[in-house]
């Protein structure tokens, strides 16, 4: 097999033969009853870890080793007190690198891209327009690619802030065909810069979602604010459209206790509201029940969620 080909970890059972790239999470060498060294280690792919056992101990072996490499492994997956285990048959080296093992958004990134263009195109507002396209320009593609869309619940992958924006603005634009009355262009700046925060508020280490220092000292809802508010005033937005559109940055979360620093005010704003907790809620379903390993029609418990999800 070749590289990038096999399971996801998420995805390991019992007899399973593997082949895939994981990277190296931890080593250590460890003695069998004989005496004789084997190797014991860590390894995760962007879908989870597992613990992997190399019974034939060798000089090249510990060389080709090392935490933080990605590796081409084989082997076969046990269940070792109760726990899924990887008996390892070989170990080689791989051309990939850490980035390549983050989870990628289900949806072609380049698709992504396109459809964030077409929407922004069809804004017709002059001063809306220009502020999406200041920031959906080349210069920021690649950092917004790069972005998760959360840290572990919903869209915890490569372009899943992408994913999620463009979500919720065509979630958002069915709601104009069923109240025309709503403003279209200020409800699609609003769905596609209500989260633009995360790109400052979370930031990838190795396989993990992390939160930066400014992501934890002020949070997404608070980084945005300042972001879209400094384009606002460089681009000399009129009153009332910049507080119209902070607005639905500042009350995406609907609640106080939720995290919002304002109630919805606006129906634009009660519509983002609504559709950013439907996308992450459907997203959070869907990735549990992906990487749900257990028999039968039910998930463990979501402790998020608080309920066992149907996989039937």
């Amino acid at each position: 097999m070749k590289d990038g080909e096999g399971r996801r970890v998420c995805q390991f059972q019992e007899g399973q033969r593997v082949s895939l790239p994981l990277l190296v999470e931890k080593r250590e060498v460890l003695t069998k009853r004989d005496g004789s060294p084997y190797l014991s280690l860590t390894l995760r792919d962007g879908s989870g870890a597992v613990e992997a056992r190399l019974w034939e101990f060798s000089p090249e072996v510990d060389t080709l080793v090392e935490e933080g490499r990605v590796l081409h492994v084989e082997g076969e997956v046990r269940i070792y007190n109760g726990r899924i285990q990887l008996a390892l048959t070989s170990l080689s080296p791989s051309n990939l690198t850490v980035r390549d093992l983050r989870p990628l958004a289900p949806v072609p990134l380049e698709e992504l891209v396109r459809k964030v263009k077409g929407l922004v195109e069809e804004v017709e507002d002059l001063h809306y327009r220009a502020l999406l396209e200041a920031f959906f320009c080349e210069e920021r593609w690649g950092e917004i690619l790069e972005s998760p869309g959360g840290k572990r619940v919903h869209h915890a992958y490569r372009g899943g802030l992408l994913h999620h924006l463009l979500t919720v603005a065509q979630g958002s634009l069915a709601m104009v065909e069923i109240y025309p009355h709503l403003e279209r262009d200020l409800l699609m700046a609003g769905a596609l810069l209500h989260d633009i925060g995360k790109v400052q508020e979370l930031a990838w280490e190795g396989l993990s979602i992390e939160y930066t220092d400014r992501g934890r000292f002020l949070g997404h809802v608070a980084l945005g604010l300042e972001m879209v508010g400094e384009a606002l005033t460089r681009m000399d937005v009129p009153h009332p459209k910049g507080e119209k559109l902070l607005h639905i940055i500042a009350s995406h979360h609907g609640e106080p206790e939720q995290g919002a620093l304002k109630r919805p005010k606006i129906p634009e704003a009660l519509v983002i509201y609504y559709m950013d907790q439907l996308d992450a809620k459907v997203s959070g379903f869907l990735s549990f029940v992906e990487g749900d390993r257990r028999d039968g029609n039910w998930t463990a418990y979501h402790r998020v969620f608080q309920r066992f999800i149907y996989k039937g």
